[in-house]
């Protein structure tokens, strides 16, 4: 297969520069980790699904894959707005975190237009139209990417330090960590980071101790291998051809 692209897709947003030992400077580069994660999700959608036919395995297995990165997104903003942005809100002042919140409002209509039509095709109330699935996934991507790169402007070191207290930031940290490790799920949740990952700037992402990303990487891969082969990259985070075009550039060197 060439690796040239025969559909638009996104690039994927800048890294920034920073020492990633340092909270304050480490908080836009995790942030543009993350959402490369969903952006690659998006692309790798985009990519492949012009190489699947209704009714087949291979379909049901790209659609399983879709709704999970769908869910990645979901779980990634639940967390931002529930647990980050009221007490950044209350740190660096009202209105600080409105454009954030403001930008979620604008793709939560596309999202569920798009979410829509995903559970009516796996519950096959929706009949498979290459055309309309793309046109819904391009109408949600074209919102929320310029969002995905806004929201880490938000998160600069310089903009943190002097209103947010290391003792308190270290808090919030403990207790979003808690709430995600609660919810997510070895055999679900960490191959959608890994296969849509970076082993350039994000090598130490997610953080999980290596027990952990055996069991993720292997014995645990082979329940949904058939979903994470429509990835951006191959379980250790290295990009396939195909999307090594869109990869980010950096802001810098990361500590």
């Amino acid at each position: 297969m060439s690796s040239e692209p025969i559909v638009k897709l996104f690039h994927c947003l800048p890294v920034p520069a920073g020492d990633l030992n340092d909270l304050y400077e480490m908080q836009p580069v995790r942030m543009a980790i993350l959402h490369n994660i969903i952006l690659r999700g998006f692309n790798s959608m985009i990519y492949y699904n012009g190489e699947v036919i209704a009714g087949t395995k291979k379909y049901m297995s790209f659609l399983s894959y879709c709704n999970q990165v769908i869910n990645f997104v979901h779980h990634h903003h639940s967390i931002e707005e529930t647990i980050f942005f009221p007490w950044l809100e209350t740190k660096l002042g009202e209105g600080a975190m409105g454009g954030n919140v403001e930008g979620h409002e604008k793709f939560r209509a596309p999202l569920a237009t798009f979410e829509e039509l995903l559970a009516n095709l796996r519950g096959g109330e929706a009949t498979w139209d290459l055309e309309t699935f793309r046109k819904s996934l391009y109408d949600l991507v074209e919102v929320l990417r310029p969002h995905l790169e806004e929201e880490i402007e938000t998160l600069r070191p310089e903009k943190l330090k002097d209103h947010v207290p290391a003792d308190e930031f270290k808090e919030k940290e403990k207790e979003a960590e808690k709430q995600i490790m609660k919810e997510t799920s070895l055999i679900r949740d960490i191959p959608i980071l890994l296969v849509n990952g970076d082993s350039v700037n994000g090598a130490w992402f997610p953080p999980v101790p290596p027990p952990i990303a055996f069991l993720t990487k292997y014995p645990l891969w082979l329940i949904h291998s058939d979903w994470w082969a429509f990835g951006s990259c191959d379980k250790h985070k290295r990009v396939k051809p195909q999307f090594a075009a869109y990869e980010p550039s950096s802001e810098g060197t990361l500590g």
